[in-house]
């Protein structure tokens, strides 16, 4: 007999992987709806993915930290704060290069600008996966064990 459907989503949460799944989905929910918003009130699309993604790492933050990783306690600012603001500066100007060259030699269309957003974001998640679990967030075995 197959397991209760509450046991198979919490062992699947019980993942990192799909933690930061669902941490990243929220993320770029946030981002790629702010994106949307502000190409509707009339700003240009790549100003408008520089606040969009700024303001979408917050949650990403949080997130990875607090529940991915499972980090508790004071932010260390030059561990974790800078390092991971440094990777999302890669993503900001990867799409903010991209979304400029797709507007100003494609289409204005934000449909189209925010694909090209979530293709950018898309090619540096796994990148991204990586530099935060095994440089930003690691922990010392100490803090496995007492975690």
């Amino acid at each position: 007999m197959a397991p209760p459907l509450s046991e198979f989503v919490r062992t699947q949460f019980d993942n990192r992987h799909v933690r930061y799944t669902t941490v990243s989905i929220v993320a770029v929910g946030c981002s790629q709806s702010l994106l949307l918003l502000l190409q509707a009130f009339g700003l240009n699309p790549a100003p408008a993915n520089i606040i969009a993604v700024t303001f979408g790492c917050i949650p990403s933050y949080t997130g990875n930290r607090y529940w991915v990783w499972g980090k508790r306690g004071k932010n260390h600012f030059w561990r974790e704060v800078m390092p991971f603001w440094a990777i999302a500066l890669v993503g900001l100007a990867f799409s903010t290069l991209l979304v400029f060259l797709v507007s100003h030699f494609w289409t204005h269309n934000p449909l189209v600008i925010n694909l090209t957003n979530l293709v950018a974001f898309g090619a540096l998640w796994i990148f991204k996966y990586i530099a935060l679990d095994q440089l930003l967030f690691k922990m010392a075995e100490h803090e496995l064990a007492a975690a």
